[in-house]
């Protein structure tokens, strides 16, 4: 099975800033965004480089259709 990351909006954030998000594309085979995070950031500064790596479809995007309750109850 190939291996998949799933990041929130912090590391996108960060490492656009500092202008290292292909390190994002070496590491695991896939990088996975939730749509929520897609969200967050889309809602940002328009010239964020994070903002532009997604709406360059950089990552892929994934719909999430709602969390376990195991999950939801790390509160």
């Amino acid at each position: 099975m190939p291996e998949r990351w799933v990041v929130n909006a912090s590391p996108l954030i960060v490492l656009g800033k500092v202008g290292q998000l292909d390190l994002l594309t070496k590491l695991p085979q896939r990088i996975v965004v939730p749509d929520a995070v897609v969200s967050e950031i889309i809602a940002g500064p328009e010239g964020d480089a994070a903002r532009l790596a997604l709406e360059a479809k950089m990552f892929t995007q994934v719909a999430v259709s709602g969390i376990s309750p195991e999950l939801a109850a790390w509160t």
